[in-house]
């Protein structure tokens, strides 16, 4: 009771506490509030020291509700009054001093503290470089209340020019991320065509047809966008674009659902994103591909789709286009379900100003048109090596019992080259296999002939023989039983494998 009944005596007149005033800490007498700004499950970053020659930044990183304001305040008003009446109200709060900066933070401290914390650096723009200015300014953080459950106090302080002073504070109340918002359901999805049970809707949506029967929304969230349709083309991003511009991908064939959210203001991407990646692990999905902020790289979306006929496939609801200080985050996973191949994407993203989080859910059942392959193309090739490190090669005829090519692989061949002429950065190990007819040392040995055979029909392509190894492995990793023709046909085969 003590606590409380401080809290609500700082800093305030004899006038109760404005509307949008932290109800732990009000208002400087004769402050007017630039901007106010409160978020959930968000990140913040607490610096633990200055920024002096020899002392690199370090701070603590901490997930919760975060609350930020911008005080102005005109008049004959000095930095140093203002922040003494800050230091004692940390004293009345029996809190503890981490960090006091009078001037002499450092001229990067500003930029370590605010960059890369999207929330932060939106909110606290005009503070971006308080610490380079020549001009007097402070920095303070505390902590106060219960060890077991602290709340932290930061405050930037500087007069910008004239008689105006700008107060920069931020209280933050550390939460623990709340999972199990997502839901996937796995047997809610049908063998049959029209014959899937009625989704679940949270809210009132603006668009119709509901969640996707096999993963719900984030609860709390907003349909206002969905797309079927029963056979097409969809590009499933697995990593970032490189120097190239190109974004590594799955190309894939079947039935799309391209659905898209809008989540509550007060939700943190962060706290989105994990309950998504909690939900489909839980349900079985292996994640292909994640990437969170600037490790996504800048117009990962337009990058992706850029060439395609379909390039601007979230229309006007989710841009293609993302920056890369974007609070932006998205993975790609896969599963099979009920013997279907199931391939998704989700993107979250909170573009500066927004006033809610995006989702998108992109997912795509594969049609059986797509999963028996006899020969390859280079989508083939990439989606396989994306998605489980390595790849058959489909269409490379060899002599009976021999290591001989045959004039008919030559097409498989070009397309191999191509492939790997477009991924000079990939090294390789081409595996040769047979089936069980036979001893095992001279399968041992064919097999590895037939993988040399390969690699040097490649080299004679141009492809450098440093990316390549051959190995051969006879009969001992089948792809089938070698009890069958089909299994012994499937068993003797090669493949390119990442390494």
């Amino acid at each position: 009771m003590r606590f409380l009944f401080t809290a609500l005596l700082l800093l305030t007149s004899t006038a109760l506490l404005a509307d949008s005033d932290h109800p732990l800490v009000g208002s400087y007498p004769g402050a007017t509030i630039n901007r106010h700004a409160v978020t959930n499950y968000a990140e913040i970053m607490l610096p633990q020291n200055k920024v002096t020659e020899g002392m690199p930044f370090n701070g603590k990183t901490i997930i919760g509700k975060h609350t930020g304001h911008i005080y102005f305040i005109e008049g004959e008003h000095s930095p140093l009054h203002i922040a003494e009446n800050y230091l004692d109200v940390v004293k009345r709060l029996e809190g503890k001093l981490i960090l006091v900066c009078r001037s002499d933070c450092g001229k990067k401290f500003s930029d370590e503290l605010l960059k890369n914390r999207h929330w932060t650096r939106n909110v606290f723009l005009s503070m971006a470089g308080f610490s380079q200015a020549s001009n007097e300014h402070y920095y303070i953080l505390a902590q106060v209340g219960p060890e077991t459950h602290p709340t932290y106090l930061q405050w930037f302080i500087r007069q910008p020019y004239g008689d105006r002073i700008e107060i920069g504070q931020i209280i933050s109340e550390p939460q623990q991320l709340q999972l199990g918002l997502v839901t996937i359901s796995p047997d809610a999805l049908s063998t049959e065509p029209d014959n899937s049970p009625a989704s679940v809707s949270f809210g009132p949506d603006s668009a119709k047809g509901g969640d996707h029967p096999l993963i719900s929304r984030y609860a709390g969230a907003k349909l206002t966008h969905r797309t079927d349709t029963e056979y097409t083309e969809v590009r499933l991003p697995t990593g970032i674009a490189d120097n190239n511009k190109q974004v590594p991908h799955l190309t894939l064939a079947g039935k799309s659902s391209l659905l898209h959210y809008e989540a509550r203001k007060d939700q943190s991407t962060l706290q989105v994103f994990r309950n998504y990646q909690q939900a489909l692990q839980d349900a079985g999905f292996t994640i292909l591909f994640s990437c969170e902020h600037q490790a996504c790289g800048e117009e990962q979306r337009k990058l992706l789709w850029q060439g395609s006929p379909d390039w601007n496939r979230f229309k006007s609801y989710l841009s293609n286009s993302n920056d890369k200080d974007d609070d932006y985050r998205m993975l790609t996973a896969y599963n099979t379900v009920n013997e279907q191949d199931i391939y998704l994407s989700i993107y979250v993203l909170k573009s500066n100003g927004s006033t809610h989080v995006d989702i998108a859910h992109d997912i795509v059942e594969l049609s059986s048109m797509q999963t028996n392959r006899v020969s390859i193309d280079n989508a083939y090739l990439q989606n396989e090596l994306s998605r489980s490190g390595k790849v058959v090669l489909h269409g490379l005829h060899f002599a009976t019992d021999s290591a001989s090519l045959l004039a008919e692989s030559d097409t498989a061949l070009a397309v191999i080259t191509d492939y790997l002429k477009t991924h000079p950065g990939q090294q390789f190990y081409v595996v040769g296999h047979t089936d069980n007819s036979g001893s095992h040392s001279h399968n041992m040995q064919l097999s590895k002939a037939r993988a040399n055979s390969i690699l040097q029909a490649l080299v004679k392509q141009g492809i450098s023989m440093e990316r390549l190894l051959a190995e051969g492995v006879g009969a001992m990793s089948p792809q089938q039983h070698n009890g069958s023709t089909d299994g012994k046909a499937a068993n003797r085969r090669v493949e390119l494998v990442l390494r």
